[in-house]
């Protein structure tokens, strides 16, 4: 049993020193300096928000046209319905003039008592 402590310690001795020399391989033979990779990932950052501001803008344009189109056409709907009620109102009040003048001329016609 004490040789498998031994061989997990060393094991993992070896992974931190791995680990360690290879973070420093990487450090010095990185092909940009730190400030340059800084500045590549706050150029991307910012194109990202750009990206984003276009496409809330985009979507927001999107949605005021679609309200607009909604609105033209709830309008239209409207104007529409309002023509047919005057249209219904106009044929009710034909309807009751004339029940009402056969009323009257039936009354005419009786003999008085």
């Amino acid at each position: 049993m004490s040789e498998n402590k031994n061989g997990f310690g060393a094991f993992f001795s070896g992974l931190v020193v791995g680990g360690l020399i290879g973070a420093l391989t990487a450090l010095v033979l990185a092909p940009q300096s730190g400030e340059e990779t800084r500045n590549q990932i706050r150029q991307k950052g910012l194109d990202i928000k750009e990206q984003g501001s276009n496409t809330w803008y985009n979507a927001k344009e999107i949605a005021q046209n679609a309200a607009e189109d909604s609105k033209n056409k709830a309008n239209v709907i409207a104007s529409e319905m309002r023509n047919k009620a005057e249209e219904i109102v106009r044929e009710a009040a034909k309807t009751a003039t004339k029940k009402a003048k056969r009323s009257v001329s039936k009354k005419s016609k009786d003999p008085v008592d």
